[in-house]
């Protein structure tokens, strides 16, 4: 009796232990739409050797609102020559920003706690956000 008991008890155990989420998958899909602060920002020199770096000063942020058609606007103080997109799939985003003249495409990550945003650079840069 007592070696069904303990049995049972570590076949519970392993799929307590199996079944428990930790770190990033506790985040969890998300969508872009929110309120998201600056944390991180990438450039690179060309050589491959960029990496993201803590964003120093005062904190800037970024707020993406929904409207129709999987289109939204940028506002805030993070990115503010951005003013609107449109989600052409799960890793990618058409932007038009106050510089270009056509809308560019901008690769981006999200889930629950999380965006990254990466626009077209030839030597490699990004964005990284937590939601607010």
């Amino acid at each position: 009796m007592k070696k069904i008991l303990l049995l049972i008890l570590a076949a519970a155990g392993l799929l307590y232990i199996s079944c428990k989420k930790t770190g990033h998958e506790q985040d969890g899909p998300g969508e872009v739409y929110g309120k998201w602060k600056n944390i991180e920002a990438m450039q690179d020199p060309g050589d491959g050797s960029g990496r993201y770096k803590k964003v120093t000063g005062e904190a800037k942020y970024l707020v993406l609102s929904k409207s129709a058609d999987n289109a939204g606007k940028f506002e805030g103080d993070a990115l503010p020559d951005l003013f609107s997109f449109r989600i052409l799939d799960s890793v990618k985003m058409e932007v038009s920003s106050n510089t270009y003249k056509t809308p560019l495409i901008y690769y981006y990550k999200v889930s629950a706690k999380s965006l990254q945003l990466n626009p077209p650079c030839f030597e490699g840069c990004g964005y990284r956000f937590v939601r607010e």
